[in-house]
């Protein structure tokens, strides 16, 4: 499989337990709880995506919040049998394209200290370190590291995401 023969589509509440099952893969005691998951379908400043695979098994999901002046990328997490294929990728690109649409300035986020993976990932397209949240996260007391992109209007930006799109679709 690759990021291309996938689809992105929005969340539902069939998927609910294979997002559940991801969540826990990815964030183990953090994760969130099925029903916290329920209230995010609902909640009408978020909006939640999943990536399929080509056999239409859920194999990642993303969420965002529209806050009053940026988006709030709330989690995004892929199934480890499909890591390393570009469908994180995928979803943020998604993800910076419903804020670009819903005229956000920018989008927000807090990753783990100790997850320099998706800090990469996030840094390829074009988020900056803001500061640090001491103690942030309830399992184990970790740190967590606050990223912001650069204006979605600045050209280099755009340039940048344009760029990446071309690359994972």
């Amino acid at each position: 499989m690759t990021a291309t023969t996938s689809l992105i589509r929005e969340m539902t509440e069939a998927d609910l337990d294979a997002v559940r099952a991801i969540e826990e893969a990815a964030y183990g005691t953090d994760a969130w709880t099925r029903r916290a998951l329920e209230d995010e379908l609902i909640n009408g400043f978020s909006s939640y995506i999943v990536v399929e695979a080509p056999d239409g098994r859920v194999a990642g999901f993303a969420g965002i919040w529209f806050m009053r002046d940026q988006v709030h990328l709330v989690t995004i997490a892929v199934d480890p049998p499909y890591r390393r294929l570009g469908l994180a990728a995928r979803m943020l690109l998604n993800c910076l394209e419903q804020a670009r649409d819903a005229e956000m300035p920018s989008v927000v986020l807090e990753v783990r200290e100790s997850n320099v993976s998706a800090q990469a990932l996030y840094e390829r397209f074009g988020f900056r370190r803001l500061g640090r949240l001491r103690k942030y996260y309830k399992d184990d007391g970790e740190d967590a590291l606050v990223m912001e992109t650069p204006s979605l209007e600045d050209p280099a930006q755009r340039r940048l995401i344009e760029e990446l799109a071309d690359r994972y679709r």
